[in-house]
């Protein structure tokens, strides 16, 4: 064999080898499912939405999943979250203009106001009141045409912060086309016991013969500010992302008494979360509450907080609340739990935790008579770079995608994906690196060798 083409072959084997064994493994899918959709007659948008066994086989912003043709081409697709034109509702509120007000005998307050002509018809009312630690009962009376009649019989404004964080200052009015009102508030001094104690000690021969003790009682005026009246107007445009449950399982509850606090663990398949609720039987409590999920960090797995809020429940007398959903930012992880802080309160009880999240959809073109089917789920694919913009276009104008399906999920075997190799890549590898070299020593040597074969079959210098 020719020397010279000898190593050519080498050196084309030593480039061409690594660019297809190991400068890049291929990505490895492990899952498929058909897309089930209707027969078409012409191309068309094409939306399936992505499930629990979706969620629980992909990574984070899902660059292992791909939507494969018949012929196993790659087909063009965008991913997004559902979403849907609704109403919102927007408070609009405004003071009352030239309050009238009116000393009761027994030591209430009446209120009158009017609305103006541009004003609309109030939903509710608001007192707005620097005043901490107060309680007070409300009668609201509307007048028509002359005639009085009653709006609210009795409706209870307050502020328990002394004892939590629990504060109501708006009373919500009926329907009414009433332009003027009365505010009927009754008791409007408040007693108050003061934070001091007097004490009184009588002593008799150096010894304490008697002891009295005094509640200091202060008597406040429940001032107010101002009233505000509010209403709500619609907005028709509110574009909003579609929220769904998605289930939760192996909830496990655990009252850490070292630390005073109610732990409820429990397991997701990866679902993009936005919310968790709070289920319990305990009442009248206000606790601050945080969620953490669950990661590895060198083989040890911690806690990671991700959102925190005060969950509260109310049952007593006119006063019935509650706020028990917590608000996350969008997370998906298989493991997560909500700690509890109790303090020296007594314990909660967690009968359930329910999750919402956002959904989401594969959105891409199909032909006629297009067999199709989605592939997910590998540890090395990266995000593929599709031309979407034909995609992108026909989403902004509005035009609705054809509902599809998925089918039932097989495992794959063998199936992969060879994904094209950058020179970065090549550059990086020191299997090729080292072949290259080895090329080059090669080269060189042959050179070499032949220079001195050249140098032994020259003729003898006459001159030396």
């Amino acid at each position: 064999m020719n020397p010279k083409r000898w190593i050519i072959s080498v050196a084309l084997s030593t480039v061409i080898l690594p660019t297809y064994g190991a400068a890049d493994e291929p990505a490895v899918f492990r899952f498929t499912r058909p897309i089930d959709v209707e027969a078409l007659t012409q191309e068309e948008l094409v939306a399936v939405p992505l499930d629990s066994d979706v969620f629980a086989a992909t990574r984070d912003r899902f660059p292992d999943l791909r939507v494969v043709g018949a012929d196993e081409r790659l087909v063009p697709f965008l991913i997004r979250r559902v979403s849907e034109t609704g109403t919102q509702k927007i408070q609009k509120s405004w003071s009352a203009s030239d309050p009238k007000l009116q000393p009761l005998d027994n030591n209430g307050m009446e209120i009158r106001i009017s609305l103006k002509p541009e004003d609309p018809s109030p939903l509710g009312l608001r007192f707005v009141t620097p005043l901490e630690n107060f309680e007070q009962q409300v009668r609201v009376f509307a007048t028509a045409d002359g005639t009085e009649s009653t709006l609210v019989e009795e409706a209870l404004i307050f502020d328990y912060s002394k004892f939590m964080d629990v504060r109501r200052t708006e009373v919500t009015l009926p329907a009414t086309t009433a332009r003027e009102f009365r505010i009927v508030i009754d008791a409007l001094t408040s007693d108050q016991e003061s934070q001091l104690l007097v004490l009184t000690r009588s002593m008799t021969g150096g010894n304490e013969s008697s002891r009295t003790e005094e509640t200091a009682v202060q008597r406040r005026p429940f001032r107010i500010d101002r009233i505000e009246l509010w209403t709500e107007e619609a907005d028709q445009s509110h574009q909003a992302d579609v929220v769904q449950a998605w289930p939760v399982t192996d909830l496990k509850v655990t009252q850490d008494v070292e630390h005073k606090q109610t732990v409820a663990e429990f397991d997701s398949r990866r679902e993009p979360l936005t919310g968790l609720r709070i289920v319990t039987s305990s009442r009248n409590f206000s606790r601050h509450a945080t969620v953490q999920v669950a990661t590895e960090a060198e083989d040890d797995m911690k806690w990671l907080d991700v959102a925190s809020s005060t969950i509260s429940q109310f049952r007593l007398r006119n006063l019935q609340e509650e706020h028990l959903m917590i608000s996350l930012p969008e997370t998906r992880h298989d493991r997560l739990r909500l700690v509890i802080d109790n303090g020296d309160s007594p314990e909660l009880t967690i009968d359930a935790v329910e999750a919402v999240g956002h959904q989401y959809e594969v959105v891409y073109l199909a032909a006629p008579d297009m067999q199709s089917r989605l592939m997910y789920g590998s540890e090395s694919a990266d995000a593929p770079s599709h031309d979407t913009v034909a995609l992108k276009t026909a989403l902004a104008e509005n035009m609705s995608p054809i509902a599809a399906t998925l089918g039932p999920q097989s495992a794959l075997l063998n199936s992969a994906i060879v994904k094209p190799v950058e020179l970065k890549n090549l550059l990086n590898n020191p299997i090729f690196l080292g072949a290259i070299v080895g090329v080059l020593v090669i080269a060189l040597g042959w050179g070499l060798y032949q220079a001195s074969r050249r140098i032994e079959r020259m003729p003898p210098d006459e001159g030396a």
